[in-house]
Order: C-alpha cells, then structure tokens, then sequence
C-alpha cells in the first residue's frame, strides 16, 4: 500500500495515473494503466487503459465504468445523481443516507433533520446507480449522459447532446435528447470490429506495420494475427485509488479491469 499525498503527482505518474494529484477524485477510483482523468471530478468510477480525459473544463463522473480508450470531453456531466420527483421535498434530507453524503452530515443542523442510518434501501439503492461507457467510446465537449445509460464499444457522442437512453455499439449519436443518426461503419465492419475487440490486445509491437487510418486493411491484418495466436492479451498493472480524510491511498489490484 502507498500513500501517493505525500509524493504528489510523481507517484500518481509512476503508476500511470495522470490526475494533477488526484485533486478531482472522490471516494474510489479503479484504473488500468496508463489513464489521463487530469483535474475532473470522478467519484467512485474506474477507468480503463489509455481513457482520457480533455485537460481542457471540468467534467464530472458519478458511478461510471469508462472502457478502455475512451475519450472524454470537458465540460460533459456523466451519471449524475438523480433525486425523487414524488417525495414530499426532492432535497437530499428527505432520502438521502449517511454513507453517501458524508459531508452534509457533518453540519449538526443536517444531520438533525435528515435520514439515520438504517437497515433497508434507500431511494438511493432503488434507482440505476450506475452507467458504462464501452471501450473506444467518444464523447463531445458539454454532454450529459444520464445515470444507468450504457454506450457501446465504440460509439460516438456529439458535443452538447443529451443521452437519456442507451446507444449501440459503433453508433454516432447527437442531439437533445441524443438519436442515432448513423453508424460509424456498414453493418459488416462493426461485425468484424466486435468479434475482434481489439481493446483486449497488446498492438503496440505491430504498429509499424499497419496504417491506422486504413480500416479494412488494419482489420484483416489484426484478424490475422489473432488466427495465428500472435496478439497477446493487453494485461495492464491496474490499481485503486481511494480518498481517506489522511489524503490517497493507493493500492495495486491483482487482476485488470478488463480480461
């Protein structure tokens, strides 16, 4: 166990984390090695190898599984709490439990007037508490995605959309609220893209032998390679990263996040 806050970023760094000290993460953050989250706020997410986020704003993650290779723009707000529309106040002190605002109870005045802790659900643990980005996701600048909406291997979000449902894999959708206005390649490629998962593998030995911006011709050749058992499986040192009120505490997992 190690205790990055006293090191500060250099630690993060040597374990491949890029998280200018860990400034924005909140309760647990899991992450495949390397991972760019920078300054945004993540609370209880994880993130798979490569994911990045833009330095650029300030985005906010609630309870979202990032894949890996995903890319994230500033300013998007992802798997945001959501509060009672039918209680008798939609403030947290009508629902809320002392696990999971913390802060709050730490006013006498709150914690007076709202929920102890107590045995059974609460509204909290009624509603979709959790959101999954696929690998090789995209999303634009100033998105919302809701809590508990799945995005597939490799869809696309387009800046300032709002996604209230879920979206299929290799899909480019946009728009407030978000539709799909296309896929990013014919029905027989996405084939082809999710039968390989080439997020899985290590390509970095091949990357001199293949143009990227050629998609067929790259396909076939990784196609190839995992015919003839020469892709090796990505198995990224991956860690946690949790925020105790002493500073982070870092930890090495003994599995990835992703086989």
């Amino acid at each position: 166990m190690d205790m990055p806050n006293e090191f500060g970023q250099r630690a993060l760094t040597e374990r491949g984390l890029c998280a200018e000290e860990g400034q924005g993460i909140h309760g647990r953050l899991l992450y495949e090695r390397p991972a760019w989250p920078q300054g945004h706020r993540l609370k209880d997410c994880s993130v798979g190898a490569f994911g990045f986020f833009n330095a650029a704003g300030v985005t906010s993650a609630y309870r979202t599984h990032f894949g890996r290779y995903t890319q994230i723009g500033e300013s998007s707000i992802i798997g945001p709490p959501e509060h009672p529309q039918d209680y008798f106040s939609t403030h947290p002190f009508a629902f809320t439990r002392p696990q999971y605002l913390p802060g709050m109870y730490q006013m006498p005045e709150f914690a007076r007037l709202a929920p102890e802790q107590q045995p059974g659900p609460s509204y909290v643990d009624t509603v979709p508490s959790e959101t999954f980005l696929g690998h090789e996701t995209y999303v634009g600048a100033r998105t919302f995605i809701k809590r508990g909406v799945t995005i597939g291997d490799g869809a696309s979000i387009g800046a300032g959309s709002v996604v209230t449902r879920d979206i299929p894999a290799y899909a480019i959708a946009v728009g407030s609220p978000a539709r799909v206005i296309r896929l990013r390649f014919d029905d027989a490629i996405v084939e082809r893209f999710m039968k390989l998962q080439w997020w899985r593998y290590d390509l970095a030995p091949y990357k001199k032998q293949v143009d990227f911006t050629q998609v067929e011709a790259t396909l076939e050749f990784f196609e190839q390679r995992v015919a003839e058992g020469q892709l090796a499986v990505l198995r990224p040192d991956s860690y946690s990263v949790t925020r105790q009120p002493s500073g982070l505490v870092v930890e090495k997992l003994a599995e990835p996040l992703f086989d």
